[in-house]
């Protein structure tokens, strides 16, 4: 048995057991690919194969490139960690914290202070995405629902889509504890005004272009629909194709660019954004997108007693850095891995693993909503460490 074949068999389960449609991976050791396996099918009716260029929505594993971007500028000098969103986007002056009152309903009050340019990285600015929880999460889940119905023909830049979200009230004051949303949309935001450029052009200029990405992007054409893989849903024991909005095709008529969760990727593509920071931020041909300090910076904890808020299973173990998941408690968490290993996933199930101390690099790729991470990604992580 090669050295890492117990990661192909793990995957190939998951197909014949169809609780995937298909699946790939890649492990990158010491700047060389390793290993690698494709599995299944990126659409089952047609029966077309999971390949190195098979398309996918990355969803949420935007959100490294989107801090990457914005580190950058962060690089340049353009802004502190700890000035005001304010300073740059001024429509995020006077914020409204939303209050829930004992005998029911909300109250709406003015934020004790402002939120910083570190809350937007850390998930600690008060925004969120929808749910019933509070009323910001509602007002959030009308706004984004007024966005995605008309996905492929919306004329909300990335701009005017942030101004949008500056209306919301703040689900908590700013800096006070760790919840998902809407944050990294606000760095897509501020990206276009410090560089003066549209942020998918940005992107693609300062990270896509130079590491010679060529199939990630917000939009692509019609000539590549055909790579594009299917979402799958479990329903009544059997993989189905999802029919709403994860099933959107990503092509060039929508104008709003998420830096939450806008990208379409390969597997292909997405190991060579994730294995140069792995290295420290410099590609193994030697393009450097980011230096070492600040990508040792954007691993951090940053979170410290904040951390008691990240109370989802699959991060058990670990804490939060600028934009990315950290591992902090290996030991809590039954994590074989190694502090400071960091990453992040996407809601269809993608993941990415990035390992400076032992030059590791794993990029996942699969299409199921719900994603099954609770039980995939760990397991996977797990069988790939024990390979190593």
């Amino acid at each position: 048995m090669r050295k890492f074949d117990k990661a192909g068999m793990f995957m190939d389960n998951l197909v014949s057991e169809e609780k995937v449609a298909g699946c790939s991976v890649k492990v990158v050791l010491e700047n060389k690919v390793v290993y690698e396996h494709y599995t299944g099918y990126a659409d089952l009716k047609d029966q077309i194969p999971i390949e190195e260029t098979t398309l996918f929505r990355i969803y949420s594993m935007t959100k490294p490139v989107t801090v990457t971007a914005a580190l950058q500028l962060y690089e340049q000098g353009k802004f502190l960690l700890n000035d005001p969103v304010a300073e740059y986007l001024p429509e995020f002056k006077e914020m409204q914290v939303c209050i829930p009152e004992q005998k029911g309903g909300y109250k709406l009050v003015p934020a004790k202070r402002e939120i910083q340019i570190k809350d937007l990285f850390c998930m600690t600015s008060g925004f969120t995405y929808d749910g019933n929880s509070c009323l910001t999460e509602r007002l959030t889940g009308k706004l984004l629902q007024t966005l995605y119905q008309n996905f492929e023909k919306t004329s909300c830049p990335t701009r005017e889509f942030v101004r949008k979200i500056a209306t919301l009230p703040l689900a908590f004051e700013p800096g006070t504890r760790w919840r998902y949303g809407l944050s990294h949309d606000v760095l897509g935001g501020l990206i276009e005004v410090l560089s003066g450029q549209k942020f998918g052009e940005y992107v693609k200029e300062h990270i896509f272009d130079p590491l010679f990405m060529a199939d990630t992007a917000f939009h692509m054409g019609q000539e590549k629909l055909g790579r594009l893989a299917s979402v799958y849903t479990y329903q009544d024991g059997k993989l189905l194709p999802r029919t709403d909005i994860f099933q959107k095709n990503y092509t060039m008529k929508s104008m709003c660019e998420s830096g939450g969760a806008g990208l379409v990727s390969s597997l292909a593509d997405y190991v060579k954004f994730a294995s140069a920071l792995t290295n420290g931020g410099t590609s193994a041909e030697g393009t450097k997108i980011l230096g070492k300090q600040t990508v040792d910076l954007m691993r951090r904890d940053h979170l410290g007693r904040l951390y008691q808020y990240m109370d989802w299973k699959v991060l058990s173990g670990y804490s939060y850095g600028l934009g990315v998941r950290t591992l902090a408690y290996p030991e809590e968490g039954g994590v074989n891995g190694t502090i400071g290993e960091f990453g992040w996933s996407g809601m269809a199930g993608t993941y990415v693993l990035m390992d400076p101390e032992k030059a590791l690099t794993i990029v996942y790729m699969q299409q199921l909503v719900p994603s099954r991470e609770d039980w995939i990604h760990p397991r996977l992580r797990n069988i790939i460490y024990g390979c190593l």
